[in-house]
């Protein structure tokens, strides 16, 4: 459960299992927050150039920067998001959860 307006953050594999979970933070990609709670989150270009660390929002889009870091320099799918550019939204509501499903986990 998310405290302080961080949400909850849960990382999946593409098959579905569970890699990691965690209180997110506004300040870091989310690719950066998985991989030091553990999940090998794949990256390459950290730039958004590239689909090495592109992940399916399951749920919590709402709630996702898409562009915090940087810019999106590739097209996704609309339920895609680039993790290594990624990030938490300013204004979150207590409680709010983000699952994601990494497509090279």
């Amino acid at each position: 459960m998310s405290t302080e307006n961080n949400p909850y953050i849960i990382v999946q594999d593409r098959n579905g299992g569970e890699m990691a979970n965690f209180e997110g933070n506004k300040d870091e990609s989310l690719c950066t927050q998985a991989q030091d709670a553990g999940a090998p989150v794949p990256m390459s270009c950290g730039v958004g150039a590239c689909r090495t660390c592109v992940a399916k929002v399951i749920s919590g889009m709402e709630f996702i920067d898409r562009e915090a870091v940087g810019p999106q320099m590739i097209d996704t799918e609309d339920d895609e998001v680039l993790t290594c550019i990624c990030g938490i939204k300013e204004e979150v509501r207590p409680g709010a959860e983000i699952c994601i499903r990494c497509e090279n986990l």
